[in-house]
């Protein structure tokens, strides 16, 4: 069982990351392999520093052998949840998100409304999977709901790497509309 971003905000936010992994592992039968770094750094360099790290590394190295992603889909406006996190963009960094046409983002690799990837220098410090490690696994599984997402889950169907969406009814009825 492999994470697949690093830790989001303050340490409580990571840790309950990390257990969450650890968990689904134990319940599997499988051996978790954590990625323990932040998701988002605070710059480029940061980010290859951390990159350096051989457990890191190895970690990262099993994106190419995974069978089941699950991952979540946000919007570009932080929920409450990961703004209480401490894990937010700048004003600044959201502006430059919307001005790229970003309307959603899993595992904070941003894409628009027709499910094109939004390139943005803020790619260069997540640690991650890709959209496109995500492309290549057999099956994803993503989880969303609620009315602020529903242009962002739109987008991310559009992506072409979702296999199976859980949502609400309310969710599902908006995005058939």
């Amino acid at each position: 069982i492999v994470q697949i971003l690093g830790g989001m905000g303050d340490a409580s936010v990571q840790t309950h990351a990390t257990q969450l992994t650890a968990r689904l592992a134990k319940l599997t039968g499988g051996e978790p392999r954590l990625l323990l770094v932040q998701g988002i750094t605070s710059s480029r360099e940061a980010k290859l520093v951390m990159l350096a790290d051989p457990v890191v590394r190895g970690t990262m190295d099993l994106f190419g052998r995974l069978t089941l992603a699950i991952v979540g889909i946000g919007a570009v406006e932080p929920s409450e949840l990961l703004a209480r996190s401490g894990n937010v963009f700048s004003p600044q960094e959201l502006a430059m998100l919307h001005e790229a046409g970003a309307v959603g983002e899993i595992s904070f690799r941003f894409y628009d409304k027709n499910g094109q990837p939004v390139e943005t220098p803020l790619n260069d410090r997540v640690i991650g999977i890709t959209l496109e490690e995500l492309r290549r696994t057999a099956r994803v599984m993503a989880l969303a709901g609620g009315a602020s997402k529903t242009e962002a889950i739109a987008g991310a169907l559009r992506l072409g790497i979702i296999d199976v969406l859980v949502t609400d009814k309310f969710t599902a009825a908006r995005l058939t509309a």
